[in-house]
C-alpha cells in the first residue's frame, strides 16, 4: 500500500538524519579529545569529488540547483592522506551549500594553492585550495563570527527552518587544521 511505502521512507529517512547527528557528535568528541587519528594513505582527489558529487545526485534533481566540480590539471590524482575526512569535509560544505541555495548553482572547485614544495628526499608536499561557492542566501556580517562555533547556527531561526545540528562547519574547520590547512569563507549576504 502506498501509505505503508510512505511510513517505510520516514522512517528510513528520519534514521539516516539521526545516525548523521551521531556521527558528528562522535566526530566533535574524538577531535575533542584529541583522540581522532587521520590515515595516511594514497588516493585519488578526482574519485573522492566524484563520490562527492554523486552524494548529492538527488538534491541537484530535487532543488533544480546545479552542482558543478571541477578539479584543475594541476592537481595530480594520487596524493597521500586521510580520503575519508577529505570527503567529509568536502560533504559538509557543499552539502550547507545546498541547503542554503534555492536556485542558481553550487560550485566546488580543487586547485594547487601553491607550487609543488619538495621535502625530505623524493617526497613532495601540495597544498590544495578547495573552493564551494554558492548563490544561495548570503550570511550576514553580524552573525559570520558564529559560523565556525559548534552547536550554533547563524541565527536561530536558522535551524528551524533548514535543521542540522550546528555541527558541521566546527567539525570541517577542525579536519581541515588536522590536515595542516584551514577553513576560512567569504560571504556577500
Amino acid at each position: 500500500p502506498p501509505k505503508a511505502h510512505q511510513y517505510v521512507s520516514v522512517a528510513h529517512s528520519s534514521a539516516r538524519n539521526l545516525l548523521g547527528i551521531l556521527n558528528d557528535i562522535l566526530d566533535f568528541s574524538k577531535i575533542e579529545a584529541n583522540k581522532l587519528e587521520l590515515e595516511e594513505a594514497p588516493f585519488s582527489v578526482r574519485e573522492v569529488i566524484e563520490e562527492v558529487t554523486e552524494t548529492f545526485r538527488a538534491t541537484v534533481i530535487q532543488k533544480r540547483v546545479e552542482l558543478i566540480a571541477h578539479t584543475v590539471p594541476a592537481v595530480p590524482d594520487r596524493l597521500v592522506g586521510d580520503a575519508l575526512r577529505f570527503r567529509q569535509v568536502l560533504t559538509n560544505l557543499v552539502g550547507n551549500a545546498f541547503k542554503f541555495t534555492h536556485d542558481g548553482e553550487v560550485v566546488l572547485r580543487v586547485e594547487p594553492a601553491a607550487a609543488v614544495a619538495a621535502t625530505e628526499g623524493r617526497e613532495r608536499k601540495l597544498d590544495l585550495r578547495v573552493t564551494v561557492q554558492d548563490s544561495g542566501i548570503g550570511i550576514p556580517a553580524e552573525q559570520q563570527d558564529r559560523l565556525f562555533q559548534a552547536f550554533t547556527q547563524a541565527d536561530s531561526s536558522t535551524s528551524r527552518q533548514y535543521g542540522g545540528t550546528g555541527l558541521g562547519l566546527a567539525i570541517s574547520r577542525r579536519l581541515a587544521r588536522l590536515m595542516n590547512g584551514d577553513l576560512t569563507f567569504e560571504s556577500v549576504a
